[in-house]
């Protein structure tokens, strides 16, 4: 049976710093909010990268209160393809993030690792040739 048809739109990452987080995704990364909701139980910031309306979009999400949202080993990075892996990760960098594996030829494919402010995995891919 052929499951219905359906289309990527959107992943989210709970926050404990809605503004920094926004913050950290702009600046890193030139995402731009397109949205939000400031409801009783949450806060959360639509964010899309100017010209890849297509894309899926970045929800970030703070609960109210605040609770602990503690990166756990159950997921995976938020990857990004580059034209310049060498320059969005010293890009990165100079934003905030922390360097989980510098800039490695891995047969064809430069791959790199970063972790956002907040302590989300960042992998940045540049296809070689």
């Amino acid at each position: 049976m052929t499951p219905p048809v359906a289309k990527l739109a959107f992943f989210k990452l709970n926050v404990p710093d809605l503004a920094q987080a926004r913050s950290f995704w702009q600046r890193a990364f030139g995402f731009t909010v397109v949205g939000s909701y400031d409801l009783p139980d949450f806060a959360e910031d639509i964010m899309a990268i100017p010209g890849e309306e297509g894309a899926p979009q970045l929800m970030l999400v703070q609960g109210k209160p605040a609770g602990d949202v503690s990166v756990g080993p159950g997921h995976g990075p938020v990857g990004f393809v580059c034209p310049d892996v060498a320059a969005s990760f010293a890009h990165a960098q100079a934003e905030g993030a922390s360097v989980l594996m510098e800039p490695t030829d891995v047969g064809g494919v430069i791959v790199a690792m970063l972790a956002s402010p907040q302590g989300h995995q960042i992998e940045l891919v540049q296809i070689l040739g």
